[in-house]
């Protein structure tokens, strides 16, 4: 553990986590408006493979318990995440190219709102990223240019399943311009998707020519992207602007593939997240910090350094 880290299960107020691990990805679920629990969403055969997300929900609803669990497991920073994606208030067949009227500003202000309560509550724990609906064009680049300059988000985060836009969808790369004129990453789920949505979308080898349309973005990957994660490590390889976070994933439970990689030629480039509540940070960070390592310098890059680099905070 970094130095200045609290145990684990220790607890720790906001000022005293210094040098804790800095945490890609988390969640602050509400009752009643998460739609992962309905079974048109998420079946009863993938549930079981978050069998931990009812439990975490039950008991960490609330920015001020999201911080009690980072305290308890020595993370310092996290990078909250939205679940607007999930509130969109439109259909479409999948595919479909024209724009859309995208998320009605007012839906996006409240959404923009709540995240930046989040983080003014809690200065230097917490930093705020916005989920984008590539549909909306125009009005979503000047959603995300808002969300940036007047609000302070850190990151845009793509859900390809969850917007029915893919990666490489013509009307991503405005987004992904506007990440790069406004100097933030871009954060892209990767892989077979939890709810039941398509995975299709999100094959991690669509990222190949957006990389290199765009060698300024700054892209991370997220949720490894299984059972495409060979394609992933392949980008890695290729790309020194795309990143990965193992988000969503039990570290132990980590592809080698991806863990050499994170031990030889990327040590920079992959990263540590939880995506609480479907994995408690607890634990999370402990099976992350008992991974394997090279050297204790991997071990930082992975728990810590590599995310505060990326997402400059």
């Amino acid at each position: 553990m970094p130095e200045g880290a609290a145990p684990q299960g220790a607890s720790a107020t906001p000022a005293t986590v210094v040098g804790g691990y800095a945490d890609a990805w988390v969640n602050i679920p509400v009752p009643g408006e998460d739609l992962l629990v309905q079974p048109d969403v998420l079946s009863s055969n993938v549930r079981k493979w978050f069998k931990s997300y009812g439990q975490a929900k039950a008991v960490g609803s609330t920015v001020d318990e999201l911080v009690e669990h980072m305290n308890a497991a020595g993370v310092e920073k996290a990078l909250l995440s939205a679940r607007a994606s999930w509130d969109h208030p439109h259909t479409r067949p999948r595919g479909v190219f024209q724009q859309t009227p995208g998320m009605p500003d007012e839906v996006f202000d409240r959404f923009l709102e709540e995240m930046v309560a989040a983080v003014n509550k809690y200065p230097g724990r917490i930093y705020g990223t916005v989920v984008l609906d590539p549909f909306g064009a125009m009005t979503t680049v000047r959603q995300l240019e808002r969300a940036v300059k007047e609000a302070g988000m850190v990151a845009a985060r793509l859900f390809p399943a969850g917007s029915g836009a893919a990666i490489d969808h013509p009307l991503c790369y405005p987004i992904y311009a506007k990440c790069v004129e406004l100097g933030v990453p871009v954060t892209v789920n990767l892989g077979m998707p939890g709810p039941l949505r398509p995975a299709a979308l999100q094959q991690p080898s669509r990222l190949d020519e957006v990389l290199l349309a765009f060698p300024e973005l700054v892209v991370v990957g997220t949720h490894i992207g299984h059972p495409w994660h060979l394609e992933t490590v392949a980008l890695l390889q290729k790309y020194p602007n795309f990143h990965l976070m193992t988000s969503g994933w039990a570290p132990r439970y980590i592809p080698k593939e991806i863990l050499h990689h994170l031990n030889t030629r990327g040590s920079r480039q992959v990263m540590w997240a939880s995506d609480y509540p479907l994995l408690s940070v607890e634990r999370a960070a402990s099976e992350g910090a008992a991974l394997e390592f090279k050297s204790e310098e991997i071990k930082n890059r992975y728990m810590r350094d590599n995310c505060l680099e990326v997402f400059k905070i």
